[in-house]
């Protein structure tokens, strides 16, 4: 009796060890993304700039063999892979085992979200993978989750993904205009309003200009964009002059700060930059997504509410983990009092146990990575 019992507890010791060691693996990378440099890691990780058909890009390469590929993509953000949190994050990962890729899209540094963003991350996955970096993932943060999340749909590469995450993402465009002009989403049925920053207004209208139909007022709204994010209170009577109806209404949209005009302002728009929104919505493609998804979000979000996050975990059919953070709000830990400090305390479980979830990616369906372009 006495060997049967230790044989079935060395048994529970075989089939723990994994998960204990993933558990370990998961709060060292925790460790090292709060506490940049101060956990101990097993591994080093180098970065070497690199270059392929159609873009250029940071390789993150770990100290050993690479337990998988990850392809990052930054949100709207002027410094865009070169942001050192977003650098970070990227060399924290390799640390971790991962081989990393971190590709620049200029339009995302110039705060513009096109279907295009979607095709380079399907690139990109090609490549990594065709480097060694298999299983494959791809990670999006803000903005970019939901060109990552179109990738991921995208038919030359969905059977070959193994994981998709969505950090602070959307599910419908529409709703996100409508936060960002209005402060208003919906909760359980209830409607609630949260406080906006002006800077978030102008840098929508960037993120929309480009989808006008005529080159000119594109051109116009983009200019507008750029003097105010550069000066709110920059005089624009001149520019605005200048516009013509389609210019106008997008304008008013941006503008706007009643909801109860959001869908007749929405309506007002050319029936083909309303299906450009709507193309550009995580909420078109996700049924086409075979990857595991985990979705994470800051409960205080000032520019995309987590309830974007939870419609998006909700539909998911492969949803591994929804995580809401109390202690975060877009992409930062929120600042305050003890209070906030005792949320993001609370927050460092979640993370681990989101980040325990990514430690799991699971081989690609495909044995073996493609022949392709590889990275020089």
């Amino acid at each position: 009796m006495r060997r049967g019992l230790a044989l079935a507890l060395a048994a529970l010791v075989l089939l723990a060890a994994p998960r204990l060691s993933r558990l370990a693996s998961a709060h060292l990378l925790a460790l090292d993304l709060l506490v940049p440099g101060w956990a101990p890691t097993v591994q080093s990780a180098g970065r070497e700039p690199v270059t392929f058909d159609g873009g250029t890009a940071d390789l993150y390469h770990p100290g050993g063999p690479p337990r998988g590929g990850l392809v990052l993509v930054p949100g709207l953000s002027r410094q865009g892979k070169d942001h050192p949190a977003f650098q970070r994050l990227a060399r924290s990962l390799a640390r971790a085992g991962f081989l990393v890729l971190a590709p620049d899209f200029p339009g995302l540094r110039a705060f513009h979200v096109a279907e295009s963003d979607a095709r380079a991350i399907v690139r990109a996955v090609q490549v990594l993978r065709a480097e060694g970096g298999s299983p494959t993932g791809i990670l999006g943060f803000s903005f970019g989750a939901g060109p990552a999340l179109l990738a991921a749909a995208d038919p030359a590469i969905r059977d070959q993904i193994a994981l998709v995450g969505s950090f602070g993402g959307y599910w419908d465009l529409a709703n996100v205009i409508g936060f960002i002009t209005t402060g208003w989403f919906e909760e359980d049925g209830q409607w609630r309003q949260a406080a906006q920053q002006p800077y978030n207004r102008w840098k929508l209208l960037a993120a929309l200009a480009p989808n006008m139909e005529d080159p000119g007022e594109r051109a116009r709204l983009q200019r507008v964009a750029e003097r105010k994010l550069a000066n709110p209170g920059d005089d624009v009577r001149v520019e605005l002059g200048k516009l013509g109806v389609e210019g106008w209404r997008l304008l008013a949209l941006v503008e706007n700060q009643r909801r109860d005009r959001m869908a007749d302002l929405l309506a007002s728009l050319t029936p083909a930059m309303r299906e450009r929104f709507q193309r550009l919505s995580p909420s078109t493609a996700a049924g086409g997504v075979r990857a595991r998804l985990l979705v994470a979000h800051g409960r205080d979000d000032d520019s995309i509410p987590y309830t974007e996050s939870v419609r998006l975990a909700r539909a998911a059919p492969n949803l591994g983990r929804l995580v809401i953070f109390d202690g975060f709000t877009h992409a930062f830990p929120s600042e305050g009092g003890w209070r906030s400090r005792l949320r993001q305390a609370r927050d460092v479980e979640r993370l681990v146990l989101l980040l325990d979830n990514l430690l799991q990616m699971a081989p690609s369906p495909l044995s073996s990575p493609p022949p392709g372009e590889r990275i020089r």
